[in-house]
């Protein structure tokens, strides 16, 4: 049967499960004024049990069985963790640089080493050269996008079209914004701010134009504010507390139950 020290066990993988959760909640928590963050929630197994033999065994001549038996679980354990990719709350800034997805989508970013990373952050800034910028890294948008050295205003529409008026009621097409989606979001990988990378679990992105296939308007003046729902994470930091209490009130218990039985033999 079941020993004190299995107990101990699944108590010590009950604890290392809620420490994990408490990262992702406090990682919820931090990122609600990050633009367009995601929130993050875990999944959880239990661990495969022990099976003392007892189910579906027969009972009786007659043919009666064990239809219960004696499972023991040994613990639970951390298995995933999810991105709700569920829209954020629209900010207006009255920025022209400014371009919130309105729907699903990434923006494609240009990485120093030639690949491809995705953000949902679409607060663009220009470099010395006028392009069309993410903002702290200096990584250029796809595809490049150059406003002439004399652009007074820039206008975005919700095709992701991009004009320069380089005098007074004078707009140019200078570029067009692109939009990729993937089948599976969740399996795209994070790698820091705010962007990610596509994985064989995400599959291969599906590049096109604003508002096709499925794909997003841009809404210009507008940034996307996390979708981090504040009283529900505080309330799964309560449970979390509780839980914690209540497994380290177990072991406790159990190393009481341990002395006990060492006690007997002396």
């Amino acid at each position: 049967m079941a020993s004190i020290q299995n107990a101990l066990n699944i108590a010590r993988t009950g604890l290392q499960s809620q420490e994990a959760l408490l990262a992702i909640k406090t990682q919820n928590i931090a990122s609600q004024g990050v633009d367009a963050f995601k929130r993050q929630y875990l999944i959880m197994y239990d661990l495969p049990y022990v099976d003392y033999g007892s189910l579906g065994v027969n009972t009786s001549k007659s043919g009666s069985i064990d239809t219960t038996g004696i499972q023991i679980g040994t613990g639970v354990q951390a298995a995933a963790v999810y991105r709700v990719f569920s829209q954020g709350e629209a900010i207006q800034t009255g920025r022209s640089l400014d371009v919130m997805i309105d729907g699903d989508g990434f923006f494609l970013v240009n990485l120093p080493d030639g690949t491809t990373a995705y953000t949902r952050v679409g607060s663009f800034s220009r470099d010395q050269n006028n392009t069309l910028v993410m903002p702290k890294t200096g990584y250029t948008i796809q595809p490049g996008i150059t406003l002439p050295s004399n652009t007074l205003k820039v206008s975005i529409n919700q095709a992701g079209e991009v004009y320069a008026e380089t005098s007074p009621g004078q707009e140019t097409l200078v570029g067009q914004l692109q939009l990729a989606t993937f089948f599976n979001p969740s399996g795209l990988k994070a790698m820091g701010d705010s962007l990610f990378v596509q994985t064989n679990a995400s599959g291969q992105p599906d590049t096109g134009t604003p508002g096709t296939s499925q794909r997003g308007f841009l809404k210009q003046a507008y940034r996307e504010g996390s979708n981090v729902n504040a009283v529900e994470e505080m309330t799964d930091l309560i449970k979390i507390e509780k839980v914690y209490e209540m497994l380290t009130k177990a072991v406790k218990t159990g190393d009481a139950m341990m002395n006990a039985v060492n006690g007997m033999g002396k």
